[in-house]
């Protein structure tokens, strides 16, 4: 009986530890990157070309925020640039990624011209 309630003991201490870890900055990131991708969907603007790429760098700051430093894009005109800092500056994100915050991120994003059936 002794050995059984050392052996329960031991999975209860084991157990409480696997729960109280904390979610890895792998995830974080990925929560993040999910994140952006939701905000940056469905993009209403006209594009004259078939696709355009831009790659953005952006931060997290003390509050949880995206805070966009800069917007590369092969767009002549700044449509692309406004909608995407429309759609991300100073949009709240998940509490749960906050252990990666103050620190530079690059994404690529890549939108296609969509054409509406008749």
């Amino acid at each position: 009986m002794r050995k059984l309630t050392i052996l329960f003991v031991a999975l209860l201490l084991g157990s409480t530890q696997l729960f109280a870890s904390d979610i890895s900055p792998v995830n974080s990131e990925k929560l993040l990157r999910n994140k952006i991708e939701t905000l940056l969907k469905n993009p209403e603007i006209s594009l004259e070309q078939e696709e355009i790429k831009a790659d953005i760098e952006f931060i997290l700051n003390d509050k949880g925020e995206i805070v966009v430093l800069s917007v590369e894009s092969e767009s002549e005109d700044d449509t692309v640039e406004s909608y995407i800092k429309s759609r991300l500056n100073y949009k709240k994100i998940n509490s749960n990624v906050s252990d990666i915050e103050n620190r530079i991120f690059k994404i690529s994003l890549k939108i296609l011209k969509t054409y509406k059936s008749l």
